[in-house]
């Protein structure tokens, strides 16, 4: 590192890369001499590290938030004309700021660990080197990768001393109130998950090492853990999906897009866990298993990473790549090994053979739960094949190839209707009603096989495969959507039975409360697999073209336009364009103009005196040391608040008292009233429109949409009307300039049923959580 590039952030993390690195070694050793005589200066270092990583963070936000534009990553991600949250949300828009907040939440847990009294016993030491350690890689990655880096560093042609005086803007796709909530509650996840891993680690190790399982020892706060992160990761998976339904302008919660479907793998592989070690706590099953899961989630959020930041992968959500570093790839590679080869190596190495008892009947509940739990992983797997295969089918033959959404849906449909049917079966086994277990799966599999072939229309097929297709692709995708359904009420139903079953007779209110989450959390599931399996081959959409839309606001009747099938009236009833910033916001202030290095200046303020310099009229603003200056000597009346462009010229005048000069001429300047709009760009131009959309004579939404140009980056986004209804939503958004519009009205059946799922699964989630807080307290 340069000397000149060491800032004050900077430093804060090269004390962070040190005291967290420290740290690491020091609990290493202490794990290995068996000792504790270093912890006083572990938990200094611990929290040196912690402190750093939290004052750098809350430095880069305030450099946000004041519009620091000397650091060249705030520049980069930031601008005048945006709000107090988007520069609240600013140092995680891009990528090193993001590691930096992940960095920064991971160390706060990894440090809260090597504190809590809660976490001592064997393998303490090593679980919390692990955490410490894997937060020394984030912040020497932030070292060598500073997002303070000063902007003449960054760009080297840059003069020096040069503050550019405004900054270049952030992503249009982050400018929205939901990206400022997603991004870090998916890292708030993500750093929950390094204490599992960490942990997982450790048991493998201290196995071992001949010293007996620590997994027992943490188990109920591993679950805790799992459950606090299964609940932050799947609310940053909804709140992503509404910002996609209602800023993209695509108007769907999904798409298997690469992002989407990266976050989707750790979720899928942290249920797993949780059902393992769930069964594990209960019966014992799982030994290996159990830990092995737990401590797999982590490698695959940093896979996740991988495929958000490499660019690699062709995403709407590539707003942060730009090359992961090698400090990732070590990362991925370490952590992935660890959790890979260490279960398989005890597995091979030193595990007892297991056997099932001898009056134990092939389909018994353990094989049952078995096949629920393969499924989540058999869905992981399928997710990381689609991402994985076109890269590296690339890397091996230099052809690029895509996998499309039939990939996942036709592979995973099989595997979803399977797991529902196991699912279901399991709960009326733990009813004890074996007989009528196996007889209602079978009946409920013949009638998924027989719904299969019920298709009313070409609609309720899942796919429309061509014959030169995969066997599995024409297979499952010539059945009907009609199948999942008697799987998934199979699945709801005898899980609400068991339910009923458990809880009548039981005093216990906390155990009423935690069985109460635990069916919410398992219909919610079966509510939400069939909405989704609905809602995308029952949308209809129709599109109309909308001209003369300049002249809405002076006709008091409406434009009125009919789509081509005649289905949908569109009455357009005003237009208007906005801007942002406008002029009167870009204009800076007499103060501003000298605190800022540029040429060329846009100004705003009151003529409060008249001069003249060397035949040229000036025009002093505000009792200010700027004044205006023209060669034309009745541009100026004193006492007019004016806005004026010009060439800034700095330097004393003898006679005047001026630090600088706006030199500017009849075409740049104007009242504030009447400002001259033509020396002004704006960042964003939003095109407004009035509409309301009727369907068979009756209005079905109503309201305004928007689209946004975003000038710099050439970027639209849309701001769509959303109509929400009991059997869907109709969205309706539009295309839109001064020239005319083309609106398009798609309808999404059960769209509402998605969220009621989701909410039922975050309830009853928070509610086994809270739960099982309260019954360890008893």
């Amino acid at each position: 590192m340069i000397p000149n590039t060491l800032t004050s952030g900077t430093l804060l993390l090269v004390v962070a890369a040190f005291a967290s690195s420290l740290a690491t070694l020091l609990l290493l050793y202490s794990y290995v001499s068996r000792t504790d005589d270093l912890r006083p200066v572990t938990l200094v270092a611990a929290g040196t590290s912690t402190l750093s990583l939290v004052v750098a963070h809350t430095y880069l936000t305030y450099q946000f938030v004041v519009g620091d534009y000397t650091n060249a990553y705030v520049w980069e991600n930031s601008a005048d004309y945006l709000s107090v949250l988007y520069r609240l949300t600013g140092p995680y828009a891009n990528h090193e700021g993001s590691i930096l907040f992940w960095a920064t939440l991971t160390a706060v847990v990894a440090t809260w660990t090597v504190y809590s009294s809660r976490f001592r016993g064997r393998g303490a030491n090593l679980a919390q080197s692990i955490s410490l350690g894997i937060v020394a890689v984030f912040a020497t990655m932030l070292v060598t990768q500073s997002p303070f880096t000063p902007i003449e560093i960054a760009f080297p042609d840059t003069p020096a001393g040069f503050v550019p005086p405004d900054g270049d803007g952030l992503n249009p796709l982050l400018v929205d109130p939901w990206m400022a909530i997603h991004p870090p509650i998916t890292f708030a996840a993500y750093a929950l998950l390094i204490v599992p891993f960490a942990l997982g680690i450790t048991h493998f190790v201290s196995l071992f090492r001949g010293e007996g399982s620590v997994f027992d020892e943490w188990l109920g706060s591993m679950r805790q853990w799992l459950r606090v992160s299964w609940l932050l990761l799947t609310a940053a998976i909804v709140f992503g999906g509404i910002w996609a339904y209602g800023v993209l302008g695509w108007g769907g919660f999904w798409s298997w897009d690469p992002v989407e479907t990266a976050v989707l793998i750790p979720w899928l592989a942290l249920t797993a866990s949780l059902h393992a070690i769930n069964r594990y706590a209960k019966t014992g099953e799982y030994p290996i298993f159990a830990p092995a899961s737990a401590a797999i989630v982590f490698p695959l959020v940093i896979f996740a990473t991988t495929v958000v930041r490499s660019g690699v992968f062709r995403s709407v959500h590539s707003f942060a790549a730009g090359g992961i570093g090698t400090g990732i790839l070590f990362l991925l590679g370490v952590t992935g090994t660890a959790a890979i080869v260490l279960p398989f190596g005890y597995w091979f190495l030193e595990a007892e053979e297991g056997s099932r008892d001898a009056d134990e009947p092939w389909l018994s509940r353990r094989t049952v739960y078995h096949v629920a739990v393969l499924a989540f992983a058999v869905l992981a797997f399928i997710s990381i094949w689609g991402l994985s295969f076109p890269v590296i089918r690339n890397a091996a033959t230099g052809v690029e190839v895509s996998v499309g959404q039939d990939h996942y849906n036709l592979w995973s449909y099989p595997v979803v209707v399977f797991g529902l049917l196991a699912g279901g079966l399991y709960a009326l086994l733990d009813l004890r009603r074996r007989k009528l277990a196996i007889g209602a799966t079978a009946a409920v599999a013949v009638a998924t096989l027989v719904a299969a072939f019920i298709a009313p229309s070409a609609n309720w097929y899942l796919s429309d495969p061509a014959v030169h297709d995969p066997l599995v692709y024409r297979v499952v995708g010539s059945a009907s959507v009609l199948s999942i359904v008697p799987p998934a009420a199979f699945f709801a139903g005898t899980w609400i039975w068991r339910y009923v079953d458990r809880v009548r007779g039981v005093p216990s209110r906390t155990f009423k409360v935690r069985e109460t989450g635990i069916v919410l959390t398992h219909v919610g599931g079966a509510v939400l697999i069939v909405a989704i399996s609905f809602v995308y081959l029952f949308a209809t959409s129709a599109s109309v073209a909308v001209v003369g839309i300049d002249d809405a606001g002076n006709d008091p009747e409406p434009i009125v336009e009919e789509t081509p099938d005649g289905e949908y009236e569109v009455h357009v009833t005003n237009y208007e364009t906005t801007e942002e910033p406008t002029i009167e916001e870009a204009a800076r202030s007499p103060e501003e103009v000298l605190a800022v290095d540029e040429d060329a200046s846009l100004v705003r303020g009151e003529i409060t005196d008249l001069d003249s310099v060397e035949e040229t009229t000036v025009a002093r603003l505000e009792d200010s040391s700027v004044w205006l200056a023209s060669a034309d000597d009745s541009l100026f009346e004193e006492g007019t608040e004016v806005i004026a462009r010009g060439t800034v010229f700095e330097g004393e005048t003898p006679g005047v008292d001026a630090e600088a000069f706006v030199y500017t001429d009849a075409d740049n300047l104007g009242p504030v009233s009447e400002p001259p709009q033509a020396v002004h760009t704006p960042r964003v131009t939003a095109h407004e429109l009035e509409l309301a959309v009727y369907e068979g004579g009756e209005r079905v939404a109503e309201g305004m949409i928007a689209e946004q140009e975003y000038l710099r980056s050439e970027m639209n986004t849309n701001d769509a009307v959303i109509e929400r209804g009991i059997t869907g939503d109709t969205y309706v958004v539009g295309s839109i300039d001064e020239r005319g519009a083309s609106v398009t009205i798609d309808t999404y059946p059960l769209a509402n049923q998605i969220w009621l799922g989701v909410a039922l699964m975050l309830v009853g989630m928070t509610t086994v959580t809270l739960a099982d807080s309260r019954r360890k307290r008893e």
